[in-house]
């Protein structure tokens, strides 16, 4: 009998790495059974939260596979997700002296990890064993991994910019006036801003030769299809079109993967045409990011989900904004009917017939008709062609199928053509193909690079699936890729499927069956359906009011979970330290007043207050006689002062990236929790004391929020509610990429603006000084803020009306009058923070009034 390995020896190579992958897998598949509730969706969590590039890695060496390359990171962020796969396959870390020092600092902690025990691990080790469960898994990478790739990818964008030569985003609102509706003389730059494409074997638009102008440029690189525009209509002219006027509207801001973002920057005109943005597939914008000299420049999408950033004021713009991949995959719907009519070829029509015998399924039938499309017709460019083609523009598509020249704007309008003839839905889609770069690591799109395609409606799945029916010869388009579409191999959705244990879609699955068959299977300890259930309403009770996915919503409540077990030195939960502190002073509120009551009999009584009836009642031989009245202690609560008003500046800045002295963590996820964990105690403080008293008898709470990053960002202005919304708000603003300066004088500013609100608004209800609120002001940074004597500036106006200032120097002194004492760590300011804003609680106390 021949041996395995003999046999192997008579394989292709390709065979046999295909074969001993597919058994490597089937052996670890038996130890990575996902059978049982808890671990389903421990593991569908894992999924949702963890980036795709660096999950893959994860979970393909947990299955013994080799390493795939990794086209899509950030520089330093795939040379930290490659040498993390070296790491858990030996147990530490390479001593590779070609590894970036950057790349090599974030690493080298995670060998050694302090445990709240007291113990030490070894992240690699832990990441690599398959008995660890994927609960502690994501906390790993939450707590020791994600703040060294954030970082990392901070600093691939910054240089990516820098090579780029473009202004800082806060520099570049210092020369507005420089760029201010500034004319380019030369306009081969700006991109077509038309709701229309053009085949290249048009006279006048062919593809350039030599050096192209760049239309859009982005940095670092990233390749493949690039889509732009959705056309709906094949007119007289043999030119794509839209049928309607588009639907363009504001953008709610979307979950990116900020491991792979990238900066897209170029040149466009103003006066209110929109720029469609040429974006790779389930791409978003990051809003906030948009640097454009121009006020009214703003980012808007269509119906079909495509962005746009338009401009209302003439002239010519640069700009440039941050994209990068969707976390979450958006909900697609169908679109109308193309409008193309012409005369099908009898040879083309009969072949549609066979391959609608042979293929029962309608995508089946979609991709073998752009199959047969693309090997009919040749790659060509040729004007004469083109001509002919449009000569009678109803026997276009018989003067193609027998001249057989086409680009791929012809050949893609002829395979819809045929589609729509075959009863499927499909669109034409146009946008770039980008296959190399250039020596800046640049993508850029030109001229040259402008590509067209279709989409086919996918009713299963309820998608659209990207074909391409161009002819093979196109030196700008990748072949490769353009094949696995048509034979089906991949798609959009498909990275990384080899590289995992099971599929998103198949874990959910899994669930749905667990959950009937009562979560039974695995041995492990299970949650009981009912609190399965209960977890589930309540995050989808929370996204329904607070607009975010179901996803982020468990994300958010379990952070707020976590943030109130928080305890201080001496073992107390912050949160109830905070809320006992606040039942005090309600207590400490109620005056003790006397209340004479009578007239009583004697042995009811305190007091003799009428002799007469007294004596009466004696004189008649009653022993226990009335005239007496009894004082009774009633307690009111009074209202002295009208709370407390906390307004917050947080840091956001770059260096917020960077991982604090004392707990490992990143420093803006240590702030995140502190701001979660204060703004949450407090408005719990404002419940207890709306729960105390009526209307007139409470002592209210406000909060506002601001950022310190780019420059001073409102979060959420003064406002004595904290409902899903106001939390989503704080929660989504705090976990965004840290970048920038520490603008805090223009975090002051907003707060001044809202405080001198509040007071003209209390003035105008006549409450008197007495009733006034205590205006308290906390100020966050783990620095020097940009501009200190600004910053100054704004504390001694603040203070002239009234406010309380604390200024919190995170691991250095601060030189400001209104110092706390300097913080080492970002883990010490709960406990110092607790205690300053209970001496203010405390200046509540009333003062005792005879009513």
């Amino acid at each position: 009998m021949p041996s395995k390995n003999s046999e192997n020896r008579n394989r292709p190579p390709e065979i046999v790495e295909k074969t001993e992958i597919k058994e490597k897998t089937e052996k670890a598949d038996l130890k990575l059974k996902i059978d049982d509730l808890t671990t389903a969706e421990e593991y569908l969590a894992w999924k949702k939260m963890v980036p795709n590039n660096l999950r893959s890695i994860i979970e393909g060496v947990m299955l013994g596979l080799p390493e795939k390359p990794d086209k899509d990171s950030l520089p330093l962020v795939g040379q930290y997700i490659s040498e993390f796969r070296k790491a858990m396959l030996s147990g530490d870390l390479s001593q590779d002296s070609e590894i970036d020092n950057r790349v090599l600092n974030m690493l080298k902690p995670l060998e050694n990890v302090k445990t709240v025990t007291g113990g030490v691990v070894n992240v690699f080790r832990v990441m690599a064993d398959k008995d660890t469960s994927w609960s502690l898994r994501q906390k790993l990478y939450d707590l020791q991994i994600k703040p060294a790739l954030e970082w990392l990818a901070k600093k691939d964008l910054e240089k990516a910019i820098k090579d780029a030569k473009l202004p800082a985003t806060d520099e570049s609102k210092d020369d507005g006036e420089e760029n201010q509706g500034e004319k380019s003389p030369d306009t081969s730059d700006l991109p077509d801003q038309s709701d229309e494409a053009v085949s290249s074997m048009e006279s006048g638009a062919e593809k350039g030769e030599g050096e192209p102008t760049a239309k859009f440029t982005v940095a670092p690189f990233f390749g493949g299809y690039y889509r732009q525009k959705i056309l709906d209509k094949f007119n007289s002219s043999g030119r794509w079109v839209v049928k309607k006027d588009k639907k363009l509207e504001k953008v709610a801001l979307v979950s990116l993967d900020n491991l792979r973002t990238r900066v897209i920057f170029g040149k466009v005109r103003g006066g209110g045409k929109p720029l469609a943005l040429p974006l790779p597939y389930n791409w978003g914008v990051e809003i906030d990011s948009l640097n454009c000299s121009a006020e009214s420049a703003k980012i808007l999408r269509d119906e079909n989900g495509l962005w746009y950033l338009q401009i209302d004021e003439s002239g010519v713009f640069d700009y440039d904004l941050k994209i990068a991949p969707q976390q979450m995959l958006e909900e697609e719907n169908e679109s109308d009917e193309m409008d193309i009519t012409g005369n099908i070829p009898l040879e083309a029509s009969e072949m549609l017939q066979k391959i609608q015998l042979e293929n029962p399924a309608k995508m089946k039938q979609a991709k073998a008709i752009v199959k047969a499309v693309r090997a009919r017709l040749e790659y060509s460019n040729n004007p004469e062609a083109w001509k002919k083609y449009t000569s009678n523009i109803n026997k276009f598509f018989e003067n193609v199928w027998q001249n057989k020249e086409a680009d791929c704007f012809t050949a893609n309008t002829v395979a819809i053509r045929l589609l729509k003839e075959a009863g499927i839905l499909c669109r034409f889609v146009a946008g770039h193909y980008i296959k190399g770069k250039n020596d800046k690591n640049q993508a850029v799109l030109h001229s040259g690079s402008g590509h067209a395609w279709l989409e086919v409606w996918d009713e299963i799945g309820h998608h659209w699936v990207r074909l391409d029916a161009t002819p093979k010869g196109d030196p700008n388009v990748d072949e490769e890729e353009q094949e696995k579409d048509l034979n089906g191999d991949s798609g959009e959705g498909d990275f990384g499927e080899d590289d995992e244990i099971m599929s998103e879609k198949k874990v959910e699955e899994k669930i749905e069956e667990l959950k009937k068959e009562g979560g039974s299977g695995g041995g492990k300890k299970k949650r009981k359906n009912k609190e399965v259930g209960e977890e589930d309403k309540r995050a989808s009770d929370f996204s329904e009011k607070a607009g975010c996915t179901p996803e982020q919503a468990g994300e958010f409540l379990r952070a707020l979970d976590r943030v109130r077990m928080i305890k201080n030195e001496q073992g107390v939960a912050i949160s109830d330290l905070l809320k006992d502190e606040w039942k005090k002073i309600v207590i400490a509120r109620k005056i003790e007043n006397m209340d004479y009551r009578g007239p009583v009999r004697m042995d009811e009584g305190d007091i003799l207050e009428d002799p007469v009836s007294a004596k009466i009642d004696i004189m008649s031989k009653e022993f226990n006689p009335t005239g007496f009245e009894k004082l009774k202690k009633k307690e009111k609560i009074k209202m002295d002062f009208g709370g407390i008003n906390i307004y917050f500046s947080f840091d956001l800045s770059g260096s917020m990236a960077w991982n604090d002295g004392s707990t490992g963590r990143k420093k803006s996820d240590v702030q995140r929790d502190v701001a979660l964990l204060f703004i949450d105690s407090l408005m719990q403080c404002s419940y207890i004391s709306r729960q105390s008293g009526d209307p007139s008898e409470l002592l209210p709470i406000k909060i506002m929020a601001t950022l310190a990053s780019t420059n001073g960002q409102p979060v959420l202005h003064l406002t004595d509610r904290w409902e899903p919304a106001e939390q989503w708000k704080v929660y989504s603003s705090l976990i965004k990429l840290a970048s920038g300066g520490t603008p805090t004088h223009e975090t002051l500013d907003l707060i001044e603006k809202d405080m001198v609100k509040e007071q003209e608004q209390l003035k105008k209800d006549q409450i008197s000084a007495d009733k006034l609120p205590i205006h308290y002001v906390v100020e966050i940074s783990d620095g020097t803020p940009d501009d200190f004597d600004e910053t100054e500036a704004r504390h001694e106006s603040l203070k002239e009306k009234g406010a309380v200032i604390r200024s919190y120097c995170i691991g250095g002194e601060s030189k400001s009058a209104d110092a706390a004492p300097p913080l080492l760590s970002f883990s010490q300011l709960p406990n110092i923070l607790v205690q300053d804003v209970t001496e203010e609680f405390k200046k509540l106390n009333p003062r005792r009034i005879k009513t």
